[in-house]
């Protein structure tokens, strides 16, 4: 079977490169990659055997259905593993640290320096300059007790 006089394996392979390039040049995290993987599959196929373009054309349809759902395993596993999830998560991150009281926590509310910033503080009366530590996260509110 040809396809503009070029044998189909050809097309195939185009269209898998073509797909795994447009994944890495314009699209990055999109299923391109997977259904270009898929594409490459049919050219190593076509290769090998001849088929009609109706059961290569099924055939990439299941292919391309498989891999990606491979690349929604993959991507799946990654985000679960993924070390950055927590970067930007105060709960995280703050939890048990311990602070210097900026500014005197009266009624229950207070400020707190933490590095180059201030953060609003809940918890028992304090003096500014006592040392508190971080126990929750309540929005943006941090809440301490005496430490």
């Amino acid at each position: 079977m040809s396809l503009l006089g070029l044998p189909i394996v050809w097309g195939w392979l185009g269209l898998g490169l073509l797909l795994i390039v447009t994944e890495m040049a314009l699209a990055p995290g999109s299923y391109l990659l997977w259904i270009g993987l898929a594409a490459l599959g049919m050219a190593a196929i076509a290769s090998v055997t001849t088929l009609s373009i109706s059961a290569e054309l099924t055939l990439f349809g299941v292919l391309a259905l498989a891999s990606g759902v491979l690349g929604w395993v993959v991507y799946g596993r990654r985000a679960v593993d993924d070390a950055a999830q927590e970067l930007h998560d105060p709960a995280r991150t703050l939890l048990g640290k311990v602070v210097i009281i900026a500014t005197a926590i009266e009624n229950g509310i207070g400020q707190a320096q933490i590095g180059d910033s201030v953060w609003r503080v809940s918890g028992p009366d304090m003096a500014a300059g006592s040392k508190a530590r971080i126990v929750s996260v309540d929005g943006a509110t941090l809440v301490v007790v005496p430490g």
